[in-house]
């Protein structure tokens, strides 16, 4: 089922929270609405669900315009973060719940909703835990109750609101995995709101990315990591340096590498960010080697991964780089020089 947004616009009082937005959802693919705090993320799910309405814009499912529609009418399940299950019913009552509540015209029958309770708990690997009420179970086991009870009205889109914000890492990890695994089985069109980048970027086939009540930029994980669109997505997404430089001839140079800038060759020279990710730093330490010039100041051992944190010569800016395989770490107090595989630079205006 596909969803279009066009031109969405949403105030609450002076504050607004949405500004314009226009976006795609494919039929069956699982999109993630990433942003910080109060970027507008929330508030565009709520909207897609029909438990709020824009004050300008269009909302269309399958090219029917709904933008009036409350949520009883769009069929879309909606799991929260903090679960929302009824402490007094137990696990198949409140999967069951929405099923007996629809209108008599549209209620299944009592065997219906068994069967279609016993299902999902299967699906959600709850079959054993029917009969215990929430306060008996997990955070994890809590979330999959509130999915299975989601799922039970058979909607036609799944949004979820920040599911996971509630639970530890581990069990974040081990349940996205599994979210993952449901959505691809299912087939169903999701809608997935999260701060957490990591999140976002393992689950999603796309990502909006949004900030004050725009979509900076949508695309794949993988694009939207490695092209950024501008400052903002860049810092946002994952760990990054931050190098000032001068933007001149359509590019700036770090050490002795010469790199393209996000403006036209013929504009003016002006200030400009380098932003590097650690992952994408080449360190040499042989005399004289042609880079960035820097000093080891600190060297950290996680596991793999190494990190070496550097003092940037010529302008104290601090500088993480993560070693590749097979590459001895430099002595703590050593002058280096760095080298860059990828880098995004844009004009300070621009950030």
């Amino acid at each position: 089922m596909s969803i279009t947004v066009t031109s969405l616009v949403k105030h609450f009082d002076n504050f607004a929270a949405l500004k314009g937005i226009d976006l795609a959802v494919r039929p069956g693919e699982f999109l993630a609405l990433l942003g910080p705090s109060g970027s507008g993320k929330t508030t565009l799910l709520r909207i897609l669900a029909g438990l709020e309405f824009p004050d300008a814009g269009q909302l269309t499912i399958d090219g029917v315009d709904v933008s009036d529609q409350g949520a009883r009418d769009r069929q879309m399940g909606f799991v929260f973060q903090h679960y929302a299950l009824f402490k007094h019913m137990t696990v198949t009552q409140n999967i069951g719940f929405g099923l007996k509540v629809k209108p008599r015209r549209e209620r299944p029958s009592s065997a219906e909703i068994t069967e279609r309770v016993d299902r999902l708990l299967q699906l959600v690997q709850l079959e054993q835990l029917g009969d215990r009420y929430p306060s008996q179970l997990s955070g994890g086991q809590r979330q999959r109750v509130a999915l299975a009870r989601a799922l039970a009205i058979e909607p036609r889109v799944l949004l979820l609101d920040e599911p996971f914000g509630a639970l530890d890492a581990k069990v974040r990890k081990d349940l996205r995995r599994w979210l993952r695994g449901l959505h691809d089985e299912m087939g169903i069109t999701s809608i997935f709101v999260s701060h957490d980048q990591e999140e976002a970027l393992e689950l999603a086939d796309r990502v909006a990315v949004m900030s004050e009540g725009r979509i900076a930029q949508i695309g794949t994980p993988t694009e939207i990591y490695r092209n950024p669109a501008n400052a903002f997505v860049c810092e946002f997404l994952g760990n990054t340096n931050r190098l000032n430089c001068r933007i001149e001839k359509g590019g700036a140079r770090l050490g002795e590498q010469f790199f393209t800038a996000q403006v036209p060759s013929d504009a003016p020279a002006l200030p400009g960010v380098a932003y590097v990710r650690p992952e994408d730093c080449d360190i040499h330490t042989e005399p004289n080697a042609p880079g960035l010039k820097a000093r080891v100041l600190k060297i950290h051992a996680a596991g793999p991964t190494v990190r070496v944190e550097l003092r940037r010569l010529e302008s104290d800016e601090i500088i993480e780089i993560h070693l590749q395989p097979g590459v001895d770490a430099p002595d703590i107090g050593a002058d280096v020089a760095l080298t860059f595989r990828r880098v995004r630079i844009f004009p300070v205006a621009n950030g």
